[in-house]
């Protein structure tokens, strides 16, 4: 099966995950994320290739970029070679080390860029690794309280917390909901949709005050089926049988929804 061409983004901004392969956990310790830093801090003196953010999970890593197309190829390569040859070395071990080839997804306006940021920032505190997002040593959001330039662009940087009132304010930010769908591990790609379902589904339970999910009306599944159909990864399949109607039912509801 061929692969899907990469989506190219007209502003330069780029969201970044790799992936240690078969899930390993390749930023296992200490003294791979250091190197792992490093490595990432040789690629930007050698590319075009600026870090707006970033975060080291034990078994994947976010990385929010500036460059261009071809210059981010060249940094991932880069990246991907440099880290499987220690990886190996000092696991004594053979082959690739990283998932496929990393996955993107283009980021076109500043609104997106700053809750791509939040995202990164979130992911250890999601995955339980930490409780709040100043305690995790491993991504960027210390970086932009301390104005600390180790990998993070200073212009970047510094565009960003000018946004924001006072460092308060953008600890803050961190802080608010988003059902945004940003590119992840498949497993918590699965779960961020499934946890925007059920907010979908609470949300309509309780502006419509429904008691007995039993006594739901026929208009109120269609109603539902409407809002869920908003969701774009959800299938036909999974809104009829959340909403107890046929596939052919949801499918008439969209054609409805699309002529209005």
């Amino acid at each position: 099966m061929p692969r899907q061409a990469r989506t190219i983004s007209n502003s330069g901004v780029y969201h970044i995950m790799i992936r240690g392969i078969n899930k390993e956990q390749i930023f296992k310790n200490e003294t791979y994320k250091i190197k792992l830093k490093e490595i990432i801090k040789e690629i930007i003196e050698e590319v075009e290739f600026y870090v707006i953010a970033y975060c080291i999970i034990d078994n994947h890593m976010h990385l929010l970029i500036k460059a261009e197309e071809n210059e981010l190829t060249k940094a991932m390569k880069k990246l991907n070679v440099k880290y499987a040859m220690y990886y190996n070395y000092s696991e004594k071990r053979y082959g690739h080390v990283f998932q496929d080839r990393f996955k993107s997804e283009a980021v076109e306006d500043d609104e997106y860029m700053l809750g791509v940021l939040r995202y990164i920032h979130n992911n250890p505190v999601k995955a339980k690794m930490a409780a709040d997002i100043l305690k995790y040593r491993w991504s960027s959001a210390n970086d932009y309280v301390n104005e600390n330039y180790d990998i993070i662009n200073i212009k970047y940087l510094k565009e960003i917390l000018n946004i924001f009132k006072n460092k308060d304010d953008f600890i803050k930010f961190h802080y608010v909901k988003d059902d945004n769908l940003y590119i992840d591990t498949k497993e918590e790609e699965e779960e961020n949709i499934q946890s925007i379902i059920s907010k979908v589904i609470e949300n309509y339970i309780d502006e419509n005050h429904i008691v007995d999910k039993q006594q739901v009306t026929l208009d109120q599944k269609e109603e539902l089926a409407k809002k869920l159909l908003n969701i774009d990864t959800i299938t036909y399949r999974d809104i009829a049988e959340i909403c107890n109607l046929t596939v052919f039912r949801v499918s008439k509801i969209k054609k409805k929804v699309k002529e209005k």
